[in-house]
């Protein structure tokens, strides 16, 4: 499974609500930050990087299609894809 489909995955777990990739997750009050750490600490897990506090801007974690880019840049920058 690629990294959207896996991101794709856990976040449809958590929201009960039909969802869009590029759906704002944020703007659309379905989570709060509590849900954002929750997504943090799975792109660390699953996809094995380190999200630096640089990385910790809400433009990294607010839609499927806007993780999908930071986890596949930050894997390329970690040498991991």
């Amino acid at each position: 499974m690629d990294a959207r489909s896996q991101i794709r995955a856990y976040i449809r777990s958590k929201i009960a609500q039909p969802l869009e990739d590029c759906d704002d997750l944020f703007d659309l009050g379905l989570v709060d930050s509590l849900f954002g750490l929750r997504l943090v600490s799975f792109v660390e897990q699953k996809f094995g990087i380190t999200v630096d506090g640089d990385d910790l801007d809400i433009a990294n974690f607010c839609s499927i299609d806007a993780l999908t880019a930071f986890v596949t840049a930050k894997g390329a920058a970690d040498g991991r894809v």
